[in-house]
C-alpha cells in the first residue's frame, strides 16, 4: 500500500474515532448506571446474609445470657427464702432463772456450786448421759418425775460429753429422746439446748476430742428451732485461739475453775429469751421443802468438785 493510502485510511480512522466516540461513552455511562443498581442489589442481600447470620448468633448470645440470668435468680430465690427464725438474745437479770430448771453432768453441777443462779432448780449429777437418763437419779428422783412435779418456763440441758466416745448419731438419737420427753412434759416451757463444753488441747485424745464434741453440738444445734428450742454456746468464753478449753482456766482440761463458774452464769443471763412465767403446781409447802432438800444436797456434795470428773464413756 503506497504512503498515501495509508494516511488516507488513518485520517479517515481518526475522524471516525472522533465523531463515534461520544456515542460510544455515553452508551458505556448508561450501561454503567444499570449495572449499579444490580451491583447494589446484589451487595444488599450479601449485606443481609451476614446480618441474619448475626442475628442468629445473638440470639444464641442471649440464650447464652439467660443462664447467668438464671444463676442470678437462683442466688436471689436462695437468698430470699424465708431464714430460720432468728434468737434474738437479750439480757435478763438473775430472777429470770426463778423458774428454771438445769439438766446436766458435773459442768451443770459446777454452775449451781459455784454459779451465782441459786434461784434455779437443778437435776444434775457427775457422769450423768442421756443414753441413762431413765435410770439416773438425783436425790431420789428420776428427770421424769422432777419434771412431772413442778412446771418451768426455761429447761436448760446440757449433756453428752460423757459419750461422746459413742456413735455421734446414736447418742443424738438418745438426746432427742430425752429433748421431746421434755416438750411432752413441759409444753410451755422454752428449752436451752447448751453446747457441750470444750476439752482444753492436752485433754483431747482419740475418744475424747474436740472435733467429736463439735460434731455432736452440731447436731444439737439442729434440734433447735429458735422458737420453742434454742441453741446456746459458751465456748466462744472459754477457748483459745485454736477452739479449745484455754488452759489457764482449768485444772483438768475438762471443767473451768470454780471462779470461772460466775462467768457463766454472767453470759447465761446475756442470752435469754423473753418468755412468760410458768405456773408452779407444787404446793408452796413442797416446794419449802424441796428448798431445803436441795440445800442439804448441796452442802454434801460441797466436797464433791467437779474437775475431778471422770469420763464414763458406755
Amino acid at each position: 500500500m503506497s504512503k498515501l493510502k495509508q494516511c488516507i485510511y488513518t485520517l479517515i480512522l481518526l475522524v471516525t474515532c472522533v465523531v463515534a466516540s461520544p456515542f460510544i461513552y455515553k452508551q458505556i455511562w448508561k450501561n454503567s448506571e444499570l449495572k449499579q443498581p444490580k451491583a447494589a442489589a446484589k451487595d444488599t442481600t450479601v449485606s443481609t446474609q451476614p446480618a441474619e447470620t448475626t442475628t442468629a448468633p445473638a440470639e444464641g448470645t442471649t440464650t447464652g445470657t439467660q443462664a447467668p440470668s438464671d444463676a442470678a435468680e437462683t442466688t436471689t430465690e436462695t437468698t430470699t427464702e424465708p431464714p430460720a427464725p432468728q434468737s434474738n438474745f437479750v439480757e435478763s437479770g438473775p430472777e429470770y432463772f426463778d423458774d428454771a430448771l438445769f439438766i446436766g453432768d458435773s459442768r451443770t453441777v459446777g454452775i449451781k456450786l459455784y454459779g451465782t443462779l441459786k434461784n434455779a432448780d437443778y437435776f444434775c449429777d457427775q457422769g450423768l448421759m442421756a443414753a441413762r437418763i431413765d435410770e439416773s437419779t438425783v436425790d431420789n428422783m428420776t428427770v421424769w418425775d422432777k419434771l412431772r412435779k413442778k412446771q418451768y418456763a426455761k429447761i436448760y440441758i446440757m449433756l453428752g460429753v460423757n459419750e461422746i466416745g459413742n456413735d455421734i448419731e446414736g447418742t443424738t438419737a438418745k438426746y432427742r429422746r430425752l429433748v421431746d420427753g421434755v416438750k411432752e412434759l413441759q409444753p410451755d416451757a422454752v428449752i436451752f439446748l447448751q453446747a457441750n463444753l470444750h476439752v482444753a488441747s492436752y485433754k483431747e485424745d482419740a475418744i475424747i476430742n474436740n472435733e467429736r464434741i463439735n460434731a455432736l453440738n452440731s447436731n444439737l444445734q439442729a434440734m433447735a428451732d429458735n422458737s420453742k428450742v434454742y441453741y446456746i454456746d459458751v465456748n466462744g468464753q472459754f477457748d483459745d485461739a485454736n477452739g479449745a478449753l484455754q488452759e489457764e482456766l482449768t485444772s483438768d482440761g475438762v471443767h473451768v475453775l470454780a471462779k470461772y463458774y460466775t462467768d457463766w452464769c454472767t453470759w447465761l443471763c446475756q442470752n435469754t429469751v423473753p418468755v412468760n412465767p410458768a405456773a408452779t403446781t407444787a404446793p408452796s409447802a413442797d416446794n419449802k421443802s424441796q428448798t431445803e432438800y436441795t440445800s442439804e444436797a448441796e452442802t454434801t456434795t460441797q466436797n464433791k468438785k467437779p474437775q475431778n470428773e471422770e469420763f464414763s464413756n458406755i
